[in-house]
């Protein structure tokens, strides 16, 4: 049933006339008497009186009319709630993120979707790729940022390729622009912790890489300091290096390496609307963070 037609019934009804009623609804005279005798067919019962001296309910009309307010009532409250979640009022939206991309990306994505979502409250977890993606997949978090794997159970949103870079000591003597991938064969290395370790020994494996890794399992910032003491290498990617002193030798690896970063959601046909706003939001933040070079 419409609603309007129902909130058209209850002005006739307080201006005891269609005229007035239909001057204060925005419709024609004629508009409004077509509305009410389809309203009265469609509920097979006479609703209103029509008298020269205007209109006023008939009993059957009265018996009706608390339901008829009560359903007025509930429309409008339902639709302002479908208002407020299409705007996100009232929500906590639940992320969950690397310490990297915390640190380095959710700032400026919080700061400009604030700005358009102000009733929008964010909820910021940071965990290791194994707990993010079983926090969405269980439906504890509603989005994370992880790095592509190959056994992701989740739907997925691409934001960027994060080169990746081998960090030397300061006064480590590597020729040309790059450093070759086998150059950490037998090495003491030192592996980022939170998700990013699963990109670096995907890597290494691939090329059949083996370094001497440290059983020391440190943040990356701990990383940087290690390497820069001299006491092994490591391997970052862009992201994390963009904040670092520089205390460390950062060089791209050969051939070309890089982590596809991005966003995690349980489905995207069942994503909410303040989800997909996040998503789009957090997209734009990155293409404007790398210039609209993403891919």
């Amino acid at each position: 049933m419409d609603s309007i037609k129902f909130y058209a019934l209850l002005k006739a009804v307080e201006y005891g006339s269609l005229t007035r009623a239909a001057e204060n609804l925005g419709y024609t005279q004629a508009g409004l008497t077509h509305m009410m005798n389809r309203l009265e067919k469609e509920l097979g019962v006479t609703l209103l009186s029509r008298t020269k001296s205007g209109v006023r309910l008939t009993p059957d009309g009265e018996s009706l009319l608390p339901y008829v307010k009560s359903f007025v009532d509930e429309s409008s409250r339902l639709e302002n709630a479908i208002k407020n979640i299409k705007i996100g009022g009232g929500r906590i939206l639940r992320v969950a993120a690397y310490a990297s991309i915390t640190k380095h990306w959710i700032p400026e994505i919080i700061r400009r979707f604030s700005e358009t979502y102000p009733n929008l409250r964010l909820e910021i977890h940071v965990a290791s790729l194994e707990e993010i993606s079983e926090l969405v997949y269980n439906g504890d978090m509603d989005v994370g940022f992880v790095s592509l794997q190959e056994n992701i159970r989740c739907d997925w949103f691409h934001l960027c390729n994060d080169p990746l870079y081998a960090i030397l000591p300061p006064d480590e003597e590597v020729e040309g622009d790059t450093v070759p991938i086998e150059f950490f064969e037998g090495r003491t290395f030192y592996m980022p912790t939170y998700g990013f370790d699963h990109d670096i020994l995907n890597m290494l494996n691939m090329h059949g890489v083996n370094p001497a890794i440290d059983p020391t399992a440190v943040d990356d910032a701990t990383v940087a300091s290690l390497v820069s003491h001299g006491l092994g290498y490591s391997i970052l990617p862009k992201l994390i290096i963009g904040g670092m002193h520089d205390s460390c030798i950062a060089k791209p690896i050969s051939p070309h390496s890089y982590r596809d970063l991005g966003i995690i959601v349980k489905s995207k046909d069942s994503m909410t609307s303040a989800a997909q706003k996040f998503v789009a939001c957090s997209r734009a933040v990155v293409r404007d963070l790398y210039n609209g070079d993403t891919v």
